[in-house]
């Protein structure tokens, strides 16, 4: 059961919600409208059984529905309640609609309906309080890792937050299968995250089926630990002592050689970006499920690895960026993870941004991109066969470390630590737009889309709508592709 709060409206009731389920193992949404609630209140306990006669149903067109039944309970006046006080062990004492990674995917920013997920509990963070339409908030973020090998970090508003305890995870031994009920899709800078609404319910090590198939999946002899988000000070410890490990000037690392050692290798580079080759823009359209670059084949949009249409596409960066440091020069590529790291923009917001420039001028470098020039980071690179065997001097930048990252560089390009980067999710929501749906003609090329939304409130999900300027991304990518006169490695 829940309170549907009206959080536009001084937090007025709505209704209370409950979910029922019968020995059928069929779930269903029951309402009671706030003038009944305080009356059938009482009578209703959370896990208890009940025959409940003359109530309302209704077909359930709505949004934010927590179950997959096309009707929906409604209570009334005349609705009769009354409890079973034995044991029915043909109803069972919870049900769930779990939804895959491929499910989560397809639900981003469309809150037809909520989503329920298990996995193991990673990392846990503080209880925070911010404001949000003047109010004092509580949030606290979760990361579970799910069974597809994938992670998503969900973020727990209000009461929710409490619904595990602060030290729970520290006294008892792990790993701890967490379900998360009732949940939005949206995404933050590439990745998928999960917001709690109202209806959200947190379970840790719940004895049914799903969780017991997760733990014997796993190697019992192993502890896992739940992770704690420290504080910055903490976060640049964890750096400094990365940065010490195999730390290489720009010499050292054209001079690796390849064996059965260093055939895939991580080192620190600390250099200076010099000089950014846009030759091959700033960014390529990526898959939003496996961030693979999406190609045009037969007139629609393909991503080789998914081996499908993308359902979701999205600008991400590629920065070719020239470093220097006492040693030499050499080429360094940015991706997301990086390139975000130290531009105060994703690469869906300044597309969106550039598309009166480029209109002008395809290869106009954006401002908060050339900012970099000149700066010194030290960065944590990813070397594989294509640098190592074949000598290729384009080597992939995995991860921009803190304690490098000038103080003297403009606001805009200041590094956002986790819990600030939380915040501003919160305050400014990002709208973000994708791929799917409806058909619009680009140049040869038909393409598949729809404006999906971005929440601009936070608990109740409720959205607004911008559209994004994919004819100018098709356009960009084709005119890079002409001026490219030879492959690169994405």
């Amino acid at each position: 059961m829940w309170d549907a709060i009206n959080i536009a409206s001084n937090h007025d009731l709505i209704s209370l919600d409950m979910i029922l389920v019968e020995k059928e193992e069929t779930l269903i949404h029951a309402s009671i409208r706030k003038n009944l609630a305080q009356t059938y209140r009482p009578q209703l306990i959370e896990g208890s059984i009940y025959t409940i006669t003359n109530f309302l149903v209704e077909e359930n067109k709505g949004n934010y529905r927590p179950v997959h039944n096309k009707f929906k309970i409604l209570f009334n006046s005349a609705t009769s309640i009354s409890k079973f006080s034995g044991i029915d062990h043909s109803i069972p004492q919870s049900q769930f609609e779990f939804a895959d990674y491929g499910t989560i995917a397809s639900r981003c920013y469309d809150n037809t309906y909520l989503s329920d997920v298990i996995g193991i509990l990673d990392y846990i963070g503080a209880i925070e309080e911010i404001k949000t339409r003047g109010r004092p908030t509580k949030i606290r973020n979760i990361q579970l890792l799910l069974e597809e090998t994938k992670s998503i970090q969900t973020t727990l508003w209000g009461n929710t937050a409490h619904q595990i305890d602060d030290d729970f995870y520290k006294t008892n031994k792990g790993p701890f299968i967490v379900i998360v009920t009732s949940t939005i899709v949206k995404t933050f800078r590439g990745d998928y995250q999960l917001s709690s609404t109202f209806a959200t319910k947190l379970y840790v090590n719940l004895d049914i089926p799903e969780v017991a198939e997760i733990r014997n999946k796993l190697n019992t002899t192993i502890d896992v630990n739940v992770k704690e988000i420290l504080p910055k000070r903490l976060l640049k410890v964890q750096d400094e002592e990365l940065a010490s490990q195999n730390k290489k000037t720009v010499a050292e690392i054209k001079n690796l050689e390849w064996n059965s050692e260093t055939k895939d290798l991580m080192v620190t580079c600390n250099a200076k970006i010099i000089n950014i080759n846009n030759k091959y823009g700033w960014y390529y359209v990526a898959c939003l499920i496996c961030k693979t670059k999406v190609k045009q084949v037969k007139g629609v949009l393909w991503c080789e690895r998914c081996k499908n249409e993308p359902k979701f596409a999205v600008p991400s960066y590629r920065i070719q960026v020239e470093v220097q440091d006492e040693t030499g020069s050499t080429t360094f590529i940015l991706f997301d993870k990086g390139a975000e790291k130290i531009i105060s923009k994703t690469a869906k917001e300044l597309a969106e941004m550039q598309e009166e420039i480029l209109k002008l001028d395809e290869n106009i470098l954006p401002k908060e991109i050339q900012k970099i020039i000149g700066n010194k980071y030290l960065f944590q690179l990813h070397l594989d066969e294509y640098n190592l065997k074949y000598g290729k001097e384009d080597y992939t930048v995995s991860k921009i470390l803190d304690m490098e990252i000038s103080h003297k560089q403009n606001d805009s390009c200041k590094v956002e630590e986790h819990q600030n980067i939380l915040e501003e999710i919160v305050r400014k929501p990002k709208k973000d737009k994708y791929i799917a749906g409806q058909k619009i003609e680009i140049g040869e090329t038909s393409v598949e889309r729809s404006e999906l939304t971005a929440p601009t409130t936070t608990e109740d999900g409720r959205t607004g709508h911008k559209r994004m300027p994919l004819q100018m991304l098709q356009k960009r990518q084709k005119g890079t592709r002409q001026n490219a006169s030879k492959k690169k490695k994405f």
